[in-house]
């Protein structure tokens, strides 16, 4: 059921990202902003003051409610992906644009428009949820002042944390030694403090050609790459090692399944038994029915992933979604996966078999429309 008085307000403009922490009681909402150099056009009518990109605090209340709090800021600017450590204590956001570059790292200085991005760091106040900086403790800035951000390379996509040890960033990177195309930036996550720490001389190489996401489970950190954008795609599987470096699984990269192409989000099951991605398709009409989900079977023990067959058929074609999915969620009580669709206004929902891992349709309805054009979700309790 729709929770009372909604749709609620962003706290801002173009919101992309949102994410729940500290057992489901806050709610942060990513605004990348609008109007800027790089940023989508406004809409009509936007009050000036209220177009930079900034973080909103929510309470959830019963029924799934929300109550707007504060509003936060991260230190660079352009942000595209925001994140929460397992336990609630931190949050991270991703920004593409660092404060100052002449404190990068991996700078390309022969090459300016490389700057690099920046992750901000929050400390998150558990009994209210209000944000508070974490500031670098192992870099200075020019003036002997610690910076307020943790440089990255250029060019940053998504980022994940692992087991609550490890941030790992893909960027596009400017190509450099220091900064290569298509790489994995890696922080090691200090779980008492929430501060990051450099464990590599530079960013690991992933020999992919257009990765669009990062995604860490207990046990492997994937990647997915989407090619040119006219094929399936690959996922490319990693165990985290010493300091965080990445191991190729055996088999190296795997092929996504089907006749779809663009994946773009990722989730593991709870019981860490299949993997799931969502595809945006090859056409990103609204009335395209090319957008799926498609599902793969993890092998005990070597990770190795194996095409599942998710359709109703049992014919091996992934599971439809709604056009243009953005992200793919397993709800709290373990039966239900959705996929929330830019395109076609909607969220599609499908029953999960938890032990064969196939999808099929709801019973009465797999799809729901949206008030606007939905770009993230997040769970909080059995409430969406």
């Amino acid at each position: 059921f729709a929770a009372p008085k909604q749709p609620y307000p962003s706290g801002g403009v173009n919101p992309i990202r949102a994410v729940v922490a500290t057992a489901g009681k806050y709610l942060y909402v990513l605004n990348a902003g609008c109007g800027g150099t790089s940023q989508v056009a406004c809409p009509a009518g936007a009050n000036p003051n209220q177009t930079g990109a900034n973080i909103s605090l929510f309470t959830v209340g019963g029924q799934g409610s929300l109550s707007f709090q504060a509003s936060y800021f991260s230190q660079g600017s352009l942000p595209v992906s925001i994140v929460a450590d397992a336990a609630g204590k931190y949050l991270y956001v991703l920004d593409s644009i660092v404060p100052d570059p002449t404190t990068c790292t991996g700078y390309v200085k022969s090459n300016p428009a490389s700057v690099c991005g920046d992750i901000t760091a929050f400390n998150i106040d558990p009994n209210t949820g209000r944000l508070s900086l974490i500031t670098n403790q192992q870099v200075k800035n020019s003036a002997g002042t610690n910076l307020t951000y943790f440089p990255i390379g250029s060019g940053p996509i998504e980022f994940s944390i692992y087991n609550s040890s490890f941030i790992y960033t893909i960027e596009k990177g400017s190509g450099s030694n220091a900064d290569p195309y298509q790489a994995v930036f890696v922080y090691a996550l200090a779980d008492t403090t929430g501060q990051l720490t450099l464990t590599q001389n530079t960013p690991i190489p992933s020999n992919g050609r257009n990765l669009t996401y990062v995604y860490s489970s207990p046990k492997y950190v994937y990647l997915l790459d989407a090619g040119d954008g006219t094929t399936a795609g690959t996922i490319l599987p990693y165990t985290s090692s010493t300091n965080g470096a990445l191991q190729s699984l055996v088999g190296g990269a795997v092929a996504n399944t089907g006749t779809t192409a663009n994946p773009v989000a990722m989730l593991v099951d709870h019981n860490g038994n299949f993997a799931y991605i969502a595809n945006k398709g090859p056409n990103l009409s609204p009335t395209s029915p090319a957008s799926t989900v498609s599902a793969f079977f993890i092998t005990p023990n070597t990770g190795l992933l194996q095409p599942l067959t998710s359709g109703t058929a049992s014919n091996g074609v992934p599971f439809g979604s709604g056009s243009g999915p953005r992200c793919i969620l397993e709800d709290p009580t373990n039966q239900y996966l959705y996929t929330a669709n830019y395109d076609s206004s909607t969220v599609t929902g499908a029953l999960l078999n938890e032990q064969a891992g196939t999808l099929t349709n709801l019973r009465k309805d797999s799809s729901f429309p949206t008030v606007g054009q939905p770009t993230w979700c997040a769970a909080s309790g059995t409430l969406f």
